[in-house]
């Protein structure tokens, strides 16, 4: 089979094979960050605040947060199996270190939701008898998310692109095909200019699949 701009079928291949790899990464990062950050986001926030829980998702997300990711994933690959004495996959290890990170900004994204609704929505529920996670779960969730979708898609398209780091350990994703590809044709601009347009695309569909996502929660636009 002929592809457009000399691409052997080879070539290709490889290169789906990397973006389903980065895709795959990506979603099990953000899908980590997501369910881990909603409850840490809940139990740091101002009404549902413990001194215990709270210190320890603050201190958890100021340490990931002033840490880049990269060394993160070199942390969990190197130092996390010496506490064992084992090995750690590659793929195993970028994806505990995008999901911790990924967690840590999620965190700090649902806390500032759920601190935004007016404190006269809990007395109101409460009167209503409703209790603390009813009240949670039926009027606070629903308004932090409309108010911070925006927030999120953000953080998931920076996770697609961070994962242009994890071949660094030997995870075969786009980024890491593409160097293999320049390495071997010696053509750094096509090649490089491929995994930008792919990126690219990746990244504007999500916006797209968001844009949709932002007008069923009745957000007003401008045009």
């Amino acid at each position: 089979m002929n592809f457009p701009f000399g691409i052997t079928s080879v070539q290709a291949n490889l290169l789906l094979q990397g973006t389903l790899t980065t895709l795959g990464l990506a979603f099990v990062g953000i899908s980590i960050g997501l369910c881990l950050g909603v409850i840490f986001g809940v139990i740091s926030s101002r009404r549902l605040w413990h001194p215990v829980t709270g210190n320890l998702v603050r201190a958890y997300v100021f340490i990931v947060q002033g840490t880049p990711l990269f060394v993160q994933i070199l942390l969990v690959y190197f130092a996390l199996p010496d506490l064992w004495g084992g090995t750690i996959a590659p793929s195993t290890a970028v994806i505990i270190a995008l999901g911790a990170n990924s967690t840590a900004y999620v965190t700090q994204i649902v806390r500032g939701g759920i601190n935004a609704v007016p404190h006269g929505q809990w007395e109101a529920a409460f009167v209503l008898g409703y209790s603390t996670l009813g009240t949670l779960w039926h009027i606070v969730l629903p308004q932090t998310v409309k108010m911070v979708f925006p927030a999120l898609l953000n953080e998931i398209i920076s996770l697609v692109k961070e994962t242009s780091i994890v071949g660094a350990i030997g995870v075969y994703d786009l980024t890491r095909v593409v160097r293999d590809t320049v390495s071997r044709t010696m053509e750094p601009l096509f090649w490089y200019l491929c995994a930008a347009v792919i990126y690219l695309l990746i990244t504007s569909t999500l916006g797209i699949l968001a844009r949709r996502i932002e007008r069923s929660f009745d957000y007003d636009h401008q045009h």
